[in-house]
């Protein structure tokens, strides 16, 4: 359902993907391991077609993103539904109007409609008797739910996380972690997360991918992640300082 091949992209003498092979399998959660500033969001970027790659292929449903057309570009980011790190929510916008917003913009359906459709995905994501709040008015565990329903208000195929579970309480991000699968299982939809919480990334994951000098380095089960000999992997899941570790491969 998605291919990577070959990728590499640059910014000015900055090479943050060096040549990445990736795949995801229909109704595979993958997550996405690495450290800070290892190219985790620009990999999503590209997915979405944000970021044009200086070289390789990103296929997702199975048409190519190079050379796509602008109108084709359109109907596969229809297919993709984005959850970002800080929820992204218009303060100006009630939560129903966060939610319902690619409704409103991308489609026909009548304003009735469309609230019965948000609260429909706010009830899914734990959320009643909120649509005439505003964000402000939210906590940090709601604006997420809320982000969350926003992304799968237009039925995606796909659903991408950016760090999920920043900035939360263990309690709330074990919620988020369980609404993840949750969805999921209901929708069955591919799901891409990118994280530096392992304890999210081992609940969530059917794989999980580490992103290492622009090239994944591992990609496997929890349960493999946590048994590989390699030292870079093993020295990020652990948490330890013990100096740059080059090579691992």
């Amino acid at each position: 359902m998605i291919l990577i091949k070959g990728l590499w992209k640059s910014f000015a003498d900055n090479e943050v993907i060096r040549g990445l092979d990736l795949d995801i399998g229909e109704g595979e959660t993958i997550v996405v391991i690495g450290q800070s500033g290892c190219g985790k969001s620009v990999l999503l970027k590209t997915i979405v077609g944000l970021i044009i790659p200086d070289s390789g292929e990103v296929v997702i449903d199975n048409v190519s993103l190079n050379n796509v057309s602008k109108r084709n570009l359109y109907e596969i980011r229809k297919k993709i539904g984005m959850v970002f790190q800080s929820s992204a929510l218009f303060d100006s916008l009630s939560v129903w109007e966060n939610v319902g917003l690619g409704l409103i913009e991308h489609s026909r359906i009548p304003l009735r409609e469309i609230r019965r459709i948000t609260r429909e995905k706010l009830k899914l994501v734990g959320l009643t008797d909120v649509e005439e709040k505003y964000p402000a008015e939210l906590s940090g565990g709601m604006k997420k739910r809320v982000g969350i329903a926003r992304a799968i208000a237009m039925n995606p195929k796909f659903v991408f996380y950016d760090e999920p579970t920043t900035g939360l309480d263990p309690i709330i991000a074990d919620r988020i972690n369980n609404l993840i699968l949750e969805l999921q299982k209901k929708l069955k939809i591919i799901t891409i997360a990118v994280t530096h919480d392992m304890k999210s990334a081992y609940r969530i994951a059917d794989r999980i991918a580490m992103l290492y000098d622009g090239r994944i380095i591992f990609d496997g089960s929890p349960e493999e992640i946590q048994n590989t000999d390699n030292p870079y992997v093993q020295q990020f899941i652990k948490g330890e300082e013990k100096g740059p570790i080059t090579g691992g491969t």
